[in-house]
């Protein structure tokens, strides 16, 4: 299996959408422009410039109806480039996963990684990833369609979940 920009993108994006630090910080970055731009509309309608003040107030009215769609390019933006400078030498490497009775194994140019099968704490799934999180921190991600035995992974990921691990599934999921 090989990994491309995407993927870790894809990746980035969905930890970030569900990283409550981060949801706070878009609406609040929303909140802010909005309640600044409507107290320049204030501001300049009480100075009697009604230019300004309708100005600032088609600009509050644009703000709280496409700072989001600003906030998700800005964002993917950041993203990006996070993953250009942390993954590029990772684009398109091939590297192979074994699973075994206790443990996942991956390997790649680099080396090769255990993960014991315990150390599992979550499992996102979205329409083309598994993202397999371990209590460390450290995540796993699985392309379900660059894998050539995802029925195998599919049987692992059951068996997991059968374990009490905690399985979330959003197919639906896109970056917003």
């Amino acid at each position: 299996m090989t990994l491309d920009k995407n993927d870790f993108l894809t990746f980035q994006l969905f930890t970030a959408s569900k990283t409550p630090r981060v949801k706070k910080s878009r609406i609040r970055g929303w909140i802010y422009t909005t309640v600044t731009l409507l107290c320049l509309t204030f501001l300049f309608y009480r100075s009697n410039n009604e230019f300004l003040g309708t100005y600032f107030l088609i600009a509050s009215g644009l703000s709280l109806t496409l700072y989001p769609i600003y906030s998700r390019w800005r964002y993917e933006k950041h993203y990006s480039k996070y993953v250009d400078d942390t993954y590029k030498t990772r684009f398109g490497e091939q590297s192979s996963m074994e699973i075994t009775e206790d443990t996942i194994i991956t390997k790649d140019k680099t080396g090769e990684v255990r993960i014991n099968k315990g150390e599992i704490e979550e499992i996102n799934e979205i329409q083309d990833y598994y993202f397999l999180r371990t209590k460390s921190g450290v995540s796993l991600i699985i392309s379900k369609i660059k894998t050539d035995d995802i029925e195998n992974i599919k049987s692992e990921i059951k068996s997991l979940v059968d374990k009490g691990v905690k399985h979330n599934i959003e197919l639906n999921w896109r970056w917003r």
